[in-house]
Order: structure tokens, then C-alpha cells, then sequence
């Protein structure tokens, strides 16, 4: 067997979140970044043996095995390992609940809202409508996490990590989240966990994404 190798990018969420998971599990792990810049039939040949999509991240774990879709690889992780998972088969289901919704949702919203105002600007009807719809989801989830202190029940688990994975930008996007106080508490209490670290500090450097790329 050989070390798990995570191909990513410094500015992607969604290596961050598997990057954070893998960290919080104990798991060791080779980070090989990306150029986003590229076209994805440009970028290295290792990486395109083993993404399926041309998209990070992309975990090949110990035997071999290339998984990619960041919440794909955090179902695995969880599976695998054994660790940041729900303890019954129903809070099981409850955390694979919360990857989908964030894949269908969050995921639709505020990263595409930051990318268009930090790297290449979309159209402004775009723009608000992933604004609107990313107000909508943030009501979603602080409604969720009144009186919670995770996502599912009172541990952290991988539906955590899978939406807080681009909330440690929010200053980015020039998005203030005070008007959702229970997403700030959640937020602090990822920060406290053993092992956290912040996405720039976690993530190895990358080619910077330049303006008018379009991953």
C-alpha cells in the first residue's frame, strides 16, 4: 500500500473540506495541487488518469482506489475509516441527508457567488440569483443549527465539514453573516475542534486562479 495522495487546489472548497476531514480523522495524506488555469485537457497526466470528471478534488486512497465529487470522497472517508460518521444507521442517514442538500444547495450558491466576485465576474442577473438563493440556504441551515451544536446530533460529523467547507470565505464574497448568529456559533465550534486548521494554512500553495478562468 502507498500513502493517500489528494489532488486539490488552494482555492477550491471542496478540497478543503476533504482536506479538513482528512485531517480531523488522523489521516495521513500526499496533497499534489492542481492548475485550475488550465483547460482540463491540459492538466497533468497523473491527474487525468484518475479523474473521472477533471475536477479536485480527487482521493486515491491507500490501495489505489481514485474517488472523486468532494462529498463522494467524505462519504468514503467516513466509511473507511470509520470516524466523523453518524453513530446509528438513522443519524447515518441524517449526515448523507446534509451532503445532498449541500451538493443540491449550498454548493449552488455561495461558491459560485465568491468565485464570480473574487476571480471572474459573471453576469449581474447571475450573480443575484446565486445571492438570493445563497440567503435562502443560509436561512436554511441557521434555522437548522438553533439550539444544535452540529448538523446531526452533538458531535461533529462529515455533513459539517461538507457545509462549512467555503464559510471561512464569506469576507471574500463581501458577505456578512451576522444576520444568521446559530452559522457563526457553528462556525467557532469547527474552529475549536482538535486538528482544525484554516483553509490557506491546511491547503499546500497552487498556481493562483486567475481573472477570467472559468474552472
Amino acid at each position: 500500500m502507498t500513502a493517500p495522495i489528494l489532488y486539490c487546489n488552494r482555492e477550491s472548497g471542496h478540497s478543503y473540506k476533504v482536506a479538513l476531514a482528512l485531517r480531523l480523522m488522523g489521516v495521513p495524506y500526499e496533497q499534489r495541487p492542481v492548475d485550475l488555469n488550465l483547460p482540463r485537457e491540459q492538466r497533468s497526466a497523473d491527474f487525468r488518469a484518475v479523474s473521472l470528471f477533471g475536477e479536485v478534488p480527487v482521493y486515491v486512497d491507500e490501495d489505489g482506489l481514485a474517488v472523486c465529487q468532494s462529498n463522494a470522497i467524505l462519504d468514503y472517508a467516513a466509511r473507511r475509516y470509520a470516524k466523523l460518521d453518524g453513530r446509528t444507521p438513522a443519524t447515518r442517514v441524517r449526515v448523507r441527508e446534509w451532503l445532498a442538500w449541500e451538493a443540491n444547495r449550498l454548493a449552488m450558491s455561495f461558491p459560485h457567488l465568491r468565485f464570480s466576485r473574487r476571480f471572474t465576474r459573471a453576469d449581474p442577473v447571475l450573480e443575484a440569483w446565486w445571492a438570493a438563493r445563497m440567503q435562502s440556504d443560509f436561512e436554511c441551515l441557521d434555522r437548522h443549527l438553533q439550539g444544535m451544536p452540529f448538523l446531526v446530533g452533538d458531535a461533529p460529523t462529515i455533513a459539517d465539514i461538507s457545509c462549512c467547507g467555503y464559510l471561512f470565505w464569506t469576507g471574500q464574497a463581501d458577505v456578512d453573516l451576522a444576520p444568521w448568529p446559530a452559522i457563526i456559533a457553528w462556525l467557532e465550534r469547527i474552529r475549536s475542534l482538535p486538528g482544525w486548521s484554516a483553509p490557506y494554512d491546511l491547503l499546500i500553495a497552487s498556481p493562483p486562479i486567475s481573472a477570467g478562468t472559468r474552472t
